[in-house]
């Protein structure tokens, strides 16, 4: 393994994770010591929730309700995919703002009407989510393509 991997902006990593763990990959990405970022790709996710109500720390400023909180050049893409009726998943964009003047990509999971109340963990299951896994951990992918759906196709008007 590589010990400069994350820790320098020529040594990005990729990360995808869930839930609370999407918390802790955007906490560690702005950290004061980031983990550099090349793509993070979150699912479920609370970490604009929190930081609106108790600001995370690191480099970012706290949440003032009138423009978004910039994020450092250290998280330099993020995809945040969410399921409307899960209520530990929220949109990202509304909140922050990438480095280069672009927002987190917010793509939200059709809902599977099986699930029930456990749309929390409804993602596992998503072939949407399985291909965006797939193009964030290819080496040869490109940022997010904010005209995409997880699946690849166009969203609708693009």
């Amino acid at each position: 393994m590589d010990p400069a991997l994350g820790r320098y902006a020529d040594r990005p990593v990729r990360v995808v994770a869930h839930s609370l763990g999407g918390v802790i990959a955007v906490d560690m990405a702005t950290s004061t010591s980031p983990l550099w970022t090349e793509k993070l790709l979150t699912f479920g996710s609370q970490a604009a929730f929190f930081h609106v109500c108790d600001p995370r720390g690191g480099q970012l400023e706290p949440y003032a309700g009138t423009q978004r909180v910039v994020l450092p050049a250290s998280l330099a893409d993020w995809t945040n995919l969410w399921e409307p009726l899960d209520v530990l998943a929220f949109a990202a964009s509304a909140v922050f703002q990438l480095h280069d003047g672009s927002g987190p990509l917010d793509i939200p999971v059709p809902h599977s009407a099986s699930t029930g109340l456990w749309t929390h963990s409804a993602y596992w299951d998503s072939p949407e989510v399985a291909a965006a896994i797939g193009r964030a951990m290819r080496a040869d992918t490109a940022p997010a393509n904010p005209t995409a759906r997880p699946d690849g196709s166009p969203a609708a008007g693009a």
